[in-house]
């Protein structure tokens, strides 16, 4: 009896045992189903999401795809002559609507080139400085074709014109006298050559950017770049049309050691008086230098790459260019290099695309023979040696390739530049 009782309790608790076993299973089955259905009610709700988020990013992509179709591209103050080189570089693709407009500067509104168009190609200056903050960045690939000192995030540089002093290798040789490096050393050669020509110095100041972009020259030559970047920041304060304009800035201290306009044009006047420049320099035109300079009657004279491209060959063959002497190191120096830049004003991918094909070696070697300027490109081959010093000098500098004055202060006030300009020659006369 007492065997049974316990065999009975035994059973009793292997029943209680086996049934809350399987209430355990049970629970835990009706937990998994209960998981189960969130993990499914979860799992559609992101998968919903995630399609949601698909078709809003497909439908984008084809809308940017469809917007991107049509690229809308400006010219601004180029010759024509570069403006076709450029344009040949810009493909014409079946699935491309490309919309090419020749901006002026009587039509010309910042505004509008910010809303209607997705590239701008012009001179880096005064106009790009002013888009620069709402423009695209250029691909990082793209700005590692070319030296550092060149490489920009919003204006990129295709090629470099130069303002340069051209020496005459005659002169050089009479007076024993190596090209200058500093401007003292100018002024020296300015003093030897006065025995050999009737005018050492000369350029066609009657010209206005000629004339402001040699006082830059000088100002970067005595004061550096920063002196340089400050003349155009006060320049650009000038109010419009306004008489007294060199008033305004003549004593302003541009390096904080003294260099001021006003020394530098006292400096101008007395050259004539000293016999190192011609008495009406400052009045002269493109046909008196080239007149003078037929005459073998000039030791140097100052002019850009451009413009010196113009000059016949049997008289440019016996000058030699040469760097504007300065004083500053190349921590403190900027080549004054007006650069056709490009400027990515949108999103625009296909714009990319393009512009990629313009940092190209064989485009940039095709660009410096087309243009006789000087690429931008490490290893494109330049057109000559003038244009491939004109890359070497820009690389060198921490400054780079710098916009002269007139680009920078003035491309869209050349009245005002006149009215600086006129007050100017009655300073120095």
């Amino acid at each position: 009896m007492a065997k049974a009782n316990k065999k009975n309790k035994k059973s009793k608790k292997n029943g209680n045992s086996s049934k809350g076993f399987h209430e355990a299973i049970n629970t835990i089955i009706a937990k998994i189903k209960t998981n189960r259905k969130a993990v499914i009610k979860i799992s559609c709700i992101l998968l919903g999401i995630i399609l949601i988020f698909a078709t809003v990013f497909t439908v984008k992509t084809i809308k940017k795809r469809n917007a991107d179709r049509t690229v809308r591209i400006a010219f601004f103050d180029l010759d024509e002559n570069y403006i076709d080189i450029l344009k040949a570089k810009i493909a014409q693709e079946d699935n491309i609507i490309l919309k090419i407009d020749v901006l002026t500067p009587e039509n010309f509104n910042l505004e509008e080139i910010k809303n209607n168009y997705d590239m701008l190609f012009t001179w880096r200056g005064e106009v790009t400085d002013a888009l620069c903050e709402g423009a695209e960045k250029i691909p990082e690939k793209i700005q590692e074709t070319m030296p550092r000192s060149l490489r920009s995030e919003k204006c990129l540089p295709i090629f470099l014109d130069h303002f340069e002093i051209a020496y005459k290798n005659e002169i050089l040789k009479k007076t024993e006298m190596e090209i200058p490096y500093s401007f003292e050393q100018f002024q020296d050669y300015l003093n030897a050559a006065k025995s050999y020509v009737f005018s050492p110095f000369f350029c066609n100041g009657a010209e206005d950017r000629i004339l402001i972009d040699f006082i830059g020259a000088i100002v970067m030559a005595k004061g550096g770049l920063k002196a340089y970047n400050k003349l155009i920041d006060e320049l650009r304060k000038l109010p419009e049309a306004s008489p007294g304009s060199l008033d305004a800035i003549i004593d302003i201290d541009l390096d904080g050691s003294g260099c001021t306009v006003r020394s530098i044009l006292d400096l101008f006047k007395t050259w004539p008086k000293e016999g190192l420049a011609h008495p009406a320099w400052f009045n002269g035109l493109g046909n008196d230098l080239l007149y003078f300079a037929q005459a073998n009657q000039l030791a140097c004279f100052f002019t850009s790459l451009s413009e010196h491209r113009k000059i016949p060959y049997n008289v440019i063959k016996n000058y030699e260019s040469a760097l504007v002497p300065s004083n500053q190191d190349a921590g403190n120096y900027g080549l004054i290099a007006p650069a056709v830049s490009v400027m990515l004003i949108s999103d625009n991918s296909n714009c990319k695309r393009y512009l990629a094909e313009f940092f190209t070696e064989d485009a940039q070697a095709d660009f410096s023979n087309l243009t006789n300027m000087a690429p931008v490109h490490y290893r494109a081959q330049a057109y000559d040696r003038q244009a491939d010093d004109v890359r070497f000098w820009a690389a060198s500098c921490a400054g780079g390739a710098v916009p002269d004055i007139y680009l920078a202060a003035f491309q869209l006030r050349t009245e005002d530049l006149k009215k600086l300009c006129d007050e100017i020659r009655t300073y120095v006369r």
